[in-house]
């Protein structure tokens, strides 16, 4: 029988009395770690570039170069773009919680106080296969929406910065596929409790003996 969550103020009282706390994993950016994930990044970003061009060329044809940059627009373009990624991407996450039973509120800060994220958050405790989707909802959702966009657009521009916006949005979820790794090595009965940077993790209690 599935617990019944308690939403009452005070993050221990949000924990159904039949869980026990059982671990916290938070995200590594710092050392080795950071230039790793930002490795990973980067290579997501041009690997997510090259394959949704391959796509678009293989149903539509290849770009036929009439894109141009805009000169001075182009930079505001592209961090229109970036904005425009990094809120879609959160709004996902805060969709999903809620309909996971959560309460999200948005927030941004320097993880590890160097580096710049924009997060979705939400105290209620949330059972493992939802968390995952919580976790995964972005990546899997947008990334084909913005590849459909790139397919069907019939301008070069929007083409290129469909493309772009689908890269960023595969590259800003490295964190959450590094953390839905994490996840779904806990059985289906374990709750989470989302703490912005990573989760803390509670299983049913053992009786006493």
């Amino acid at each position: 029988m599935r617990p019944v969550l308690k939403r009452d103020a005070g993050v221990s009282e949000r924990i159904p009395p039949n869980y026990e706390f059982a671990g916290r994993w938070q995200l590594n950016v710092k050392g080795s770690a950071l230039v790793a994930m930002v490795a990973g990044s980067i290579l997501i970003l041009g690997l997510t570039f090259v394959l949704g061009t391959v796509i678009r060329a293989l149903l539509r044809g290849p770009l036929e170069g009439h894109f141009s940059s805009g000169g001075l627009l182009f930079l505001p373009i592209i961090l229109g773009v970036i904005v425009a990624v990094v809120i879609l991407h959160e709004a996902v996450h805060g969709i999903l919680f809620q309909v996971s039973g959560g309460k999200p509120r948005f927030g941004f800060k320097l993880s590890g106080r160097r580096f710049p994220v924009a997060y979705a958050t939400s105290k209620e405790p949330i059972l493992r296969n939802p968390y995952l989707l919580v976790s995964l909802g972005p990546f899997l959702m947008l990334t084909p929406v913005f590849l459909v966009i790139a397919i069907v657009a019939n301008s070069d521009g929007i083409v290129a910065l469909a493309l772009v916006a689908m890269a960023l949005n595969a590259s800003g979820s490295t964190g959450d596929l590094i953390a839905a790794r994490k996840i779904r090595r806990h059985d289906r009965s374990t709750l989470f409790q989302d703490t912005e940077d990573g989760f803390s993790w509670y299983v049913p209690s053992r009786p006493d003996r």
